[in-house]
C-alpha cells in the first residue's frame, strides 16, 4: 500500500502550512512538519505566480529530443534567458500538444534547499493551479483573502491577486474563442465582476482550505511535477554508490581539507546574498504595501507590472490586442511601425490593395467599442496606410 500524501506550501519566508492526517491545517516552521510527516510522501504546492504553464505543439517525433527542443521553441514567449529556466515536461501528450511548466532554476533550487535544511525531501513539486479540480467544460476558481487560483484546463491555469482576477479571467476567456467553459466552479465569495463574464457560476462551499481541496481532488494523471532532469529524485543512485562508500569517504576528507578556504568564501557570499534578498523584499514591500505573501519579490513585481494594464480596455495593451487580431488575417499587409499617445494607437502599414484594405476596414468595424480611421496613399506603386484606433465613448 503506497504511503499517504501530505500537501504543504510555504506560508512565509520561514513558515509553512500543511494538511494533517485528521484534515486540520497546521502552520509553523518546516522543521515541525519534518517531525510530524512520518512516512508520508510530501507534495509541495508551488506558487502559481512563479510558474508559467504552456501547451506546445510537439517539437519532434522522438521524445528523447523534446527536452532539448522545448526551451528554444518557447524562447520567444519568455522574458528570462532560457539558460536560467527549468522546463518540466508533461508525461502525457494532449491533443497533439505537450504540456510544459517553466520556473526559474534559482527559485526552484531555493525551495528545495529550504526543504533540505529542514530535513524534508518532497516527492513532487506541483504548480498550485494544477492542484485544483479539473473537469471538461468547467473552470475552477479558488478565492483566498487576497489571492486567486484559476485552473482553465487540464494543463493550464494561473495565480494572481484578487484585484486582477477579473481582467486576467476575461482575457483567458477571450483567448478561448468559441471553446468557452460551460460554468465557473467557485470556492469562496465571487466578486461581482465574475457575473459579468456571461459564464454560469457554480458556488462550492467545501473544502474551504486550499490544501484540503488539493488533497480531495488530486489526480496523478493531470499534474505536472517540476522535479525532473537535474532536480529529479534518483533513488537508485544509492544502491549503485554503496560499494564505493569507503573510497568516497577518503576522497571527501581530502577535498574537505583542501576546500576550507572555498567554504569560507562561500559563507561570506551567502551572507551578502541574504542581505541582498532582504533588501529586495523591503523594496517590494515599499512599492506594494498591500502585499501579504512574498515568495519571489522579483517575479511578483514583474507580474504586478504586467497586470497593471488599465481596466475597462482603454490602455495600450488592449488597443494593440484589438489592432493585431485583424492584421493577422492579411499576410499581404505588413506592420511597419506603431505609436501610442493619449489613448490613441497609430499603426503604419504597407502593402495590400484597395480591396484588401477595404476588407481590413470591415474587420476593424466589426469590433465593438472601437473607433477606427484609415488614410491610404500610393507611392511608387506601393500602398501605404495609417490606421488610428481609439476606444468609442461608452
Amino acid at each position: 500500500m503506497p504511503a499517504p500524501l501530505c500537501f504543504f506550501r510555504f506560508f512565509s519566508a520561514d513558515e509553512a502550512e500543511w494538511l494533517r492526517p485528521d484534515g486540520e491545517i497546521q502552520r509553523g516552521p518546516l522543521t515541525d512538519l519534518a517531525v510530524r510527516a512520518g512516512g508520508a510522501r510530501l507534495v509541495l504546492a508551488a506558487p502559481g505566480e512563479a510558474v508559467t504553464l504552456h501547451r506546445l505543439a510537439l517539437p519532434g517525433r522522438k521524445r528523447s529530443t523534446w527536452a532539448r527542443a522545448v526551451p528554444f521553441a518557447l524562447e520567444d514567449y519568455l522574458i528570462e534567458d532560457i539558460e536560467a529556466l527549468h522546463f518540466a515536461l508533461g508525461g502525457v501528450v494532449d491533443d497533439g500538444h505537450l504540456p510544459v511548466a517553466v520556473v526559474d532554476r534559482g527559485l526552484l533550487r531555493a525551495w528545495l534547499d529550504v526543504c533540505e535544511q529542514a530535513g524534508l525531501a518532497p516527492t513532487a513539486v506541483i504548480p498550485d493551479p494544477l492542484l485544483l479540480p479539473w473537469h471538461i467544460d468547467e473552470w475552477s476558481v479558488f478565492l483566498e483573502e487576497r489571492r486567486a487560483l484559476v485552473r482553465t484546463g487540464r494543463w493550464e491555469g494561473f495565480a494572481t491577486e484578487c484585484d486582477n482576477l477579473s481582467l486576467l479571467l476575461n482575457r483567458a476567456l477571450a483567448e478561448t474563442g468559441d471553446a468557452k467553459p460551460r460554468c465557473l466552479r467557485v470556492w469562496g465569495t465571487p466578486p461581482t465582476e465574475l457575473a459579468e463574464t456571461g459564464i454560469e457560476l457554480s458556488r462550492v462551499d467545501a473544502p474551504a482550505e486550499p490544501l484540503a481541496l488539493f488533497a480531495a481532488s488530486y489526480q496523478p494523471t493531470a499534474i505536472l511535477n517540476l522535479l525532473q532532469g537535474a532536480y529529479g529524485r534518483q533513488a537508485h543512485w544509492g544502491r549503485w554508490l554503496r560499494p564505493w562508500r569507503a573510497a568516497a569517504l577518503l576522497a571527501g576528507i581530502t577535498l574537505l581539507a583542501q576546500g576550507v578556504g572555498q567554504a569560507y568564501e562561500h559563507w561570506r557570499l551567502q551572507r551578502e546574498l541574504t542581505t541582498l534578498r532582504a533588501e529586495i523584499e523591503r523594496t517590494y514591500r515599499d512599492a506594494v504595501p498591500d502585499a501579504t505573501r512574498i515568495v519571489n519579490p522579483k517575479a511578483q513585481m514583474e507580474t504586478r507590472l504586467r497586470e497593471l494594464a488599465p481596466r475597462g480596455g482603454s490602455g495600450f495593451l488592449d488597443l494593440l490586442y484589438q489592432g493585431v487580431q485583424p492584421l493577422a488575417n492579411f499576410p499581404s499587409v505588413a506592420l511597419r511601425g506603431l505609436g501610442y499617445r493619449d489613448g490613441q494607437l497609430d499603426l503604419a502599414l504597407e502593402g495590400g490593395d484597395p480591396a484588401v484594405l477595404d476588407r481590413l476596414r470591415q474587420q476593424f468595424d466589426q469590433q465593438p467599442g472601437l473607433r477606427m480611421e484609415i488614410r491610404t496613399t500610393q507611392r511608387e506603386g506601393q500602398m501605404e496606410s495609417k490606421i488610428t484606433l481609439k476606444k468609442a465613448p461608452s
